[in-house]
């Protein structure tokens, strides 16, 4: 097994108590170690998560011979702080997986409460953990902060030398079936006897048993008959509940009366809120602020897999948040640090490929032909970040009519658009550096061999997985732009 060891705080890019945060959401198929290697070296404080893992698979992969579980909970960086997710419903068998995560040096251990049953392959968690208004989510979360107050071994601590917390992501609440969602036009007395009244017992339960923090993704979730997708897309957004609830800031009160608190828990402490759901721009991080300036942070899923290049750009604009708008927060001021894709941002997109793809390429010399079926994987986001590359210069370049998954993106945030000369060197150096990893041999037509590489190792089924993600979240994003 692979121990993470013990964790000099000194050069880390450890986010300040006070700041605000980007999360970059957890996606099944895409949020593996390699994208998030990828994504690290495009932003050292965004807060990358895992895919959601089930207990039972984390202790098949420990009984396995190999380095299955390695490859399963191994972090994708040193740096940086990443969140491992955990969607189970026994608090046993969640306690052995999490024992087993530890190790691995996670900052945070997040319980799934959010994903519908179709979703996350039935069983009675995920948001199904909603249902009886929290109190298996309680049980659990208990069970994994008693596993995270029993690890006294440095080396289990996280990315700040700290022990990993403990946090739940959920829905805002749940549906059985469509014709159950409550209308956006609803009126606050439904509202808040279907939505908001059990969320807030919902997540006081959870804070009761040692939740530090609590990701809202701000839509019902629809338990059965609608696909994955759409249950991401039809039930309306309710962001107001959750700003209301930030607002009033009193999640840290008791409810001992319905569940008794375990005594290793802070009765005094307050909870964190990340807002998810309808986040596809920084504006809309800016604009989620500036209606909640006390929430904590935001957490975007198909955006960053859309433009993976924009998170070249999460630094600058938490900074500017955090130097900027202390005082009077004002959404234009907090776009300061979103800027066109230019010559630096070439320059640090390539540099980025490069550092990853080499580093891919040198592990492999040290690995057998048997896991020679991971350079696909690796592939992955290199695929999603060409992808990128290629929209933005065809917009660029004013061939704007075709039906470019990213259309919605007229420009940049700023009003500017890209440099074309840039995102062409951009294209040139990624594609050099995917020919690299795939040992494309030179000579003439080298990029068109090498992009057709690409594919092959990311597979027919990826890759119209990704082309379909990439659609569902370009729409996303134009739906809020009409909206707004």
């Amino acid at each position: 097994m692979r121990v993470a060891s013990v964790r000099a705080s000194a050069g880390r890019a450890a986010v300040s108590a006070g700041r605000r945060e980007f999360h970059v959401a957890p996606m099944r198929d895409y949020t593996d170690r390699h994208h998030r290697r990828f994504t690290r070296l495009l932003s050292r404080e965004a807060k990358l998560w895992s895919e959601m893992e089930k207990p039972h698979a984390i202790l098949k992969a420990a009984d396995a011979s190999g380095n299955k579980l390695d490859r399963l909970l191994s972090r994708g960086s040193d740096e940086g702080y990443e969140v491992f997710q955990i969607g189970g419903n026994d608090p046993v068998t969640v306690a052995r997986a999490t024992r087993l995560v530890l190790p691995y040096g996670y900052d945070e251990l997040n319980l799934n409460c959010g994903c519908p049953a179709i979703e996350s392959g039935g069983g009675d968690y995920g948001a199904a953990l909603m249902r009886d208004g929290g109190d298996d989510a309680a049980r659990v979360i208990e069970s994994m902060v008693r596993e995270v107050e029993n690890a006294d071994s440095f080396a289990m601590y996280g990315s700040k030398g700290t022990k990993p917390k403990v946090s739940v992501k959920c829905r805002v609440g749940i549906a059985e079936t469509l014709g159950d969602v409550v209308p956006k036009d609803a009126c606050a007395e439904e509202v808040l006897e279907k939505i908001a009244a059990p969320l807030e017992r919902f997540i006081k339960k959870c804070a009761d048993a040692g939740a530090a923090s609590v990701v809202v993704h701000c839509r019902q979730a629809v338990m059965s008959g609608m696909s994955p997708s759409k249950n991401r897309g039809v039930p309306p957004l309710r962001p107001e509940i959750l700003f209301d609830l930030v607002a009033r800031g009193d999640m840290h009160v008791n409810v001992n009366d319905v569940y008794d608190r375990p005594s290793f828990v802070d009765a005094t402490r307050s909870l964190d809120f990340v807002l998810n759901g309808g986040v596809s721009s920084f504006a809309d991080v800016a604009e989620a602020f500036a209606k909640c300036p006390n929430l904590k942070g935001a957490q975007a899923g198909r955006w960053p897999l859309l433009r993976p290049f924009d998170m070249l750009h999460v630094d600058a604009f938490l900074l500017t948040l955090d130097e900027k708008l202390k005082v009077s927060f004002r959404k234009e001021k907090a776009l300061d640090g979103v800027r066109p894709f230019d010559r630096d941002a070439s320059a640090r997109a390539v540099a980025a490929a490069e550092a990853y793809a080499f580093r891919r390429a040198a592990a492999y010399e040290h690995r057998s032909r048997r896991n020679g079926n991971e350079k696909g994987a690796a592939a992955r986001p290199l695929a999603l970040a060409l992808a990128d590359l290629d929209d933005r210069l065809e917009r660029s370049t004013g061939n704007d009519e075709s039906e470019s998954e990213a259309s919605s993106f007229s420009s940049s945030e700023t009003g500017e658009d890209d440099d074309p000369d840039a995102l062409a060197n951009a294209v040139d150096g990624l594609l050099s550096v995917c020919g690299e990893l795939l040992e494309v041999e030179g000579g003439a037509n080298r990029a068109k061999r090498t992009r057709k590489a690409l594919a092959k190792a990311v597979g027919k089924k990826v890759g119209g997985k990704q082309r379909g993600t990439r659609a569902e979240a370009a729409a996303a994003a134009e739906a809020g732009r009409v909206a707004s």
